[in-house]
């Protein structure tokens, strides 16, 4: 057997182990419901498995009329593996439909939903006369015929309308009186030709805004009822002296706006309601000068708050519980309100009213794949707290960054509690992954954020921007702070990093050396994330005080491979070079490591910005003011050696 033949077996056999194992689950929940109604009173069970079990109303009838309508054949759907689709038709159909379906099952031929319509629609045919059956397949044939020409009709007015919504927006751009006649004698052809198809579709019967009816019809029908008298009134000028035409040309030009968004909006064709803004849409490459507020929980080192601040917000608060951290903000930003303390214990109401979002990097230890994953077991979990924080706040929105990890499958139950919580809060939520590597930071670093908004703050759908193009490595970020005591190696190293690859998440091979996530540690790597940094042309291992030397690199010989500093560590993350840290080793190392890379955060603010205020930024412009757009000639972090290095030998030492 070859390798394609023994894959698609494999795949067979766990393919149809699956849908027997989703047929029994199904089953067994019917039985769990049947004998919850039976030691409870119809009501009380019924309101606890729609309020505790998540139940809907309908989900709970069909399971109900399972355990009566199909008892005793559950051993045979189990065999069978019948679908959930086919289960559920198999309780909605009379008893001799199901009959009949089931006898079909136990044959064991293959029975799919179209195969139960099909017997469905037998048993109703054999019921009727001779007279009443051929009433009702030419009935049937009609009303095939009669939808496939709709269909037609639809897609004729939807073109047509296309044609005539291009005169219209032109208009303005005629500039002779003989042009614009011919202009408005083909718009008015246009809408001629569009009429008879319309009423075939919506009827040519409609009530005007000047009747009583018009009051009492839904707002679709009044909808339909503008676009009639709409195009009657564009079809007017075919019928009238050519002498009123400038008229017509000067009543289209002040309508112009309506009859593109009434059209637009009934056809379909949403390629025309960007022509209903009055004028271009100004991209800012700056900030407003009206500054959004923010207070943010678990702020670390600043990472987050440093790319926010370019982004546009002012801080109320940054809670922060470790003392060195906060230091750290107080030391670069003195002006900044650090409050110290557990947010576990603060109450956050007074801030009510006056904050525009709440956001934070919440500890990530529990969630982490890199530990031991306890989840909400593990007493730094704060994913509750920050909802609560924004239950008591409200504000316009809220942004909480975390690893990929909280989404695994075991923590299910808590990113749920958590999501409810900010559901019930009056919030909808949305779950965007990122890497920094798609913000110009040399760092493979996956994480997710989640995004929240108030229903009636939502102005657009939050878009986060990404720039995969500006890709760096670490060989370039680095070269400098790698050669500052000699290191005679510099050169070879820095251009094995420039041409590694490695494989991104969705299989895609880059090239350039990336830092894995950082991490706070004095002693030893694990073996397999050793290796892992190596191929990359970086060790983890320790918290060397300085940059290699040619005498450190000979004492450890072919196999040496630059460890990183607190500074390296701090640019890898994206702080400035001038950003201090207060604390001893560790203590760096591990703000930097739990920090968020503030370009990374200050996109996220652009994007937060343009949905609660409605700007639009060229936020490569602004994420990058000193550079080239990406499109250009970018710029080379280092200029290239003298001499060609031996990048077989260097890929050989480093990886």
């Amino acid at each position: 057997m070859n390798e394609r033949a023994a894959a698609l077996a494999k795949a067979k056999e766990r393919i149809v182990k699956l849908r027997k194992a989703m047929t029994e689950k199904f089953v067994k929940l019917a039985s769990e419901i049947e004998a919850l109604e039976a030691c409870l009173p119809i009501t009380d069970s019924r309101e606890f498995l729609v309020a505790r079990c998540g139940l809907s109303s309908s989900e709970l009838k069909m399971y109900s009329e399972f355990a009566t309508k199909l008892k005793g054949y559950e051993e045979l759907l189990q065999q069978r593996s019948v679908n959930y689709e086919v289960l559920r038709g198999l309780t909605n159909s009379s008893k001799t439909v199901r009959e009949i379906a089931l006898a079909k099952i136990a044959s064991g031929i293959r029975f799919d939903l179209t195969d139960l319509k099909v017997v469905r629609r037998g048993v109703a045919d054999s019921r009727l006369s001779d007279f009443e059956y051929q009433a009702k397949a030419s009935k049937r044939a009609m009303l095939v015929s009669a939808r496939k020409k709709a269909a037609e009709a639809v897609g004729r007015f939807q073109h047509g309308t296309a044609s005539l919504l291009d005169k219209v927006a032109n208009l303005p751009l005629v500039t002779s009186k003989a042009s614009e006649r011919k202009c408005v004698e083909a718009i008015s052809r246009d809408a001629a030709a569009l009429l008879p198809i319309f009423e075939t579709i919506a009827g040519a019967d409609h009530p005007t805004e000047l009747t009583k009816a018009w009051r009492d019809v839904k707002e679709s029908a009044r909808r339909k009822a503008k676009v009639h008298s709409l195009l009657r009134a564009l079809a007017a000028p075919t019928n009238e002296k050519k002498q009123n035409l400038p008229i017509h040309a000067e009543r289209l030009r002040n309508g112009r706006l309506s009859i593109i968004t009434n059209l637009a909006r009934f056809a379909g064709n949403n390629q025309y309601m960007s022509l209903t803004v009055p004028g271009p849409e100004k991209i800012l490459t700056r900030l407003p000068d009206e500054r959004l507020r923010a207070l943010e929980l678990c702020a670390g080192a600043g990472g987050m708050a440093v790319g926010l601040e370019s982004a546009g917000f002012e801080h109320v608060a940054l809670v922060e519980f470790n003392k060195d951290a906060a230091a750290t903000m107080r030391l670069n930003r003195p002006d900044w309100p650090v409050v110290e303390a557990d947010m576990t214990s603060i109450d956050f109401s007074e801030y009510r009213g006056k904050v525009d979002l709440v956001c934070g990097g919440m500890p990530c230890q529990p969630y982490s794949e890199e530990g031991r994953g306890k989840g909400k077991d593990d007493a730094r979990d704060l994913l509750l707290q920050g909802a609560r924080a924004v239950r008591e706040i409200q504000p316009q929105a809220f942004l909480f960054e975390n690893v990929r990890g909280a989404l695994f499958g075991k923590h299910a139950d808590q990113i749920a509690a958590f999501l409810k919580e900010l559901g019930e809060a009056g919030y909808t939520t949305q779950i965007v992954e990122v890497n920094t590597q798609d913000y110009g930071v040399a760092q493979n670093r996956p994480r997710i954020l989640f995004v929240g908004l108030r229903a009636d703050q939502r102005l657009r759908a939050f878009e986060m921007p990404r720039f995969p193009e500006r890709r760096a490595n670490v060989g370039d970020v680095l070269f400098d702070l790698m050669a500052a005591n000699g290191w005679s190696d510099v050169n070879n190293w820095a251009a094995y990093c420039r041409t590694v690859t490695f494989e991104l998440q969705d299989g895609t091979v880059v090239q350039g050396a990336q830092a894995s996530a950082l991490t706070g540690r004095k002693g030893k790597s694990q073996q397999k994330e050793g290796l892992r940094w190596a191929r990359n042309g970086l060790s983890p291992a320790g918290l060397p005080d300085e940059a290699p030397t040619d005498a450190l690199s000979r004492e450890v010989g072919p196999d040496f491979v630059p460890g990183i500093t607190l500074r390296m560590r701090a640019r890898l993350q994206d702080f400035s070079d001038t950003y201090q840290f207060v604390g001893g080793k560790e203590s760096v190392a591990k703000q930097i490591g739990n920090a968020v890379a503030p370009r990374l955060a200050q996109a996220a603010g652009l994007a937060l910005q343009s949905v609660l205020r409605g700007h639009r930024f060229d936020v490569e412009k602004m994420l990058w003011p000193d550079e080239p757009a990406s499109g250009e000639q970018t710029r080379v972090g280092v200029a290239a050696p003298a001499l060609a290095p031996d990048l077989q030998s260097v890929r050989r030492q480093f990886a």
